[in-house]
């Protein structure tokens, strides 16, 4: 989990109690009818994270020292451009040959140009079963923008 989730998960505890969380026992209306337990499907774990991680976010993981595997999903032609420092190159053609190399990673976030490439190579990393692959919310000029740092492959 990103330290600034755990730092709005921290305030917003403070917040609602004055600093220690209490669980309160939940009243429900007097018209509350529960529903039978087969009738809802279980969420899935995919469907709990967020598919898209910011460019500010990752930044600011990044600066605190968190450990990410940055992945460039992004043709050879446009590494001349920069990436991010860091960052694994597997291009979006390999990465059905390659995403092996990514399986024992806690934290995994793609990108590409602007982001589309990205978010498909999550997609699909996620059907392998990371579920920890996020695709950086508007790629290269995202990053840019956010006052991300570039190097030379």
């Amino acid at each position: 989990m990103g330290l600034l989730r755990k730092v709005v998960g921290k305030v917003v505890g403070k917040v609602r109690g004055g600093g220690e969380t209490r669980p309160t026992p939940a009243t429900p209306p007097p018209s509350f009818t529960p529903r039978p337990a087969e009738s809802e499907p279980p969420l899935e774990a995919e469907t709990l994270q967020s598919l898209e991680c910011g460019a500010q976010e990752l930044k600011e993981r990044l600066d605190c020292g968190e450990h990410v595997v940055i992945v460039d999903v992004r043709t050879d032609g446009e590494l001349r451009q920069g990436m991010l420092p860091g960052a694994l190159h597997i291009p979006l053609q390999d990465l059905s040959a390659r995403w092996e190399e990514l399986k024992d990673a806690d934290e995994i976030v793609l990108y590409c140009a602007a982001g589309m490439r990205s978010l498909q190579a999550a997609e699909f990393l996620r059907g392998k079963g990371l579920i920890n692959a996020t695709s950086l919310e508007g790629g290269v000029g995202a990053w840019r923008a956010a006052g991300g740092s570039f190097t030379q492959p």
